[in-house]
């Protein structure tokens, strides 16, 4: 899952108006960010194969200290009880629950433990049709939760999206002759989170939670 996280970073702005979007994306990548040096430090493995799904050319040997259920329960509650809030340690745990409507078997439930997975990568233009559901649902939710206060904070988010879009696509359909070692892939992808996080973080900055409606009251 790539930019469905990101819907969910979108829609949490309905439900915690002050967090900022910087936050939530990434929060809702948290686990990958961890598994970037988990893989560049040998703790957790996997290989660059292309073609090795029709959606994903990483197949994943094991990853139990950032992917397993386990761990994402353990990691949702760590940024929950240094965050104090329950959006972002949610945040992190959408992740996980994502990552297994796109997986294969590979998800461990704990280190050793079953693996598992509903395998959406394996349709490519499924892949896309749901990411792209997910991340266009999420944009309304937080378009609806939000006003403008600048010409950019009007559109800017709508063309983030739309380019979220573009960059899945080219992921997915994209020609890929990566294989081997799989380092300069996960570092690259180290820099898109926090690149993404940060334009985020600017365009809701031109944006401002709708006011709050005061009680409505009747005079009889």
């Amino acid at each position: 899952m790539f930019v469905g996280h990101y819907g969910i970073a979108l829609a949490a702005k309905r439900l915690s108006p002050r967090t900022s979007l910087g936050w939530t994306f990434l929060a809702v990548q948290f686990l990958d960010v961890l598994w970037v040096p988990a893989i560049l430090l040998g703790i957790e493995h996997a290989r660059m194969i292309p073609g090795y799904l029709p959606a994903s050319n990483i197949k994943f040997t094991d990853f139990p200290w950032t992917h397993s259920l386990v761990m994402a329960i353990a990691w949702s509650w760590l940024v929950f009880r240094f965050s104090k809030s329950a959006v972002l340690g949610g945040c992190v745990f959408s992740h996980w629950v994502l990552d297994w409507v796109v997986h294969a078997r590979d998800l461990p439930l704990y280190r050793g433990g079953p693996e598992v997975g509903l395998g959406l990568w394996h349709y490519r233009a499924g892949t896309l049709a749901v990411e792209s559901a997910i991340l266009i649902a999420g944009l309304w939710v937080y378009l609806r939760a939000t006003q403008a206060k600048t010409t950019m904070g009007r559109y800017g988010m709508i063309v983030f999206a739309g380019l979220l879009i573009a960059i899945d696509v080219a992921n997915l359909y994209g020609e890929s002759s990566a294989s081997g070692n799989v380092g300069a892939g996960v570092i690259f992808a180290e820099v898109a989170y926090c690149t993404f996080a940060g334009i985020a973080y600017w365009l809701d900055r031109m944006r401002e939670p709708l006011p709050e409606e005061g009680p409505v009251r009747l005079n009889i």
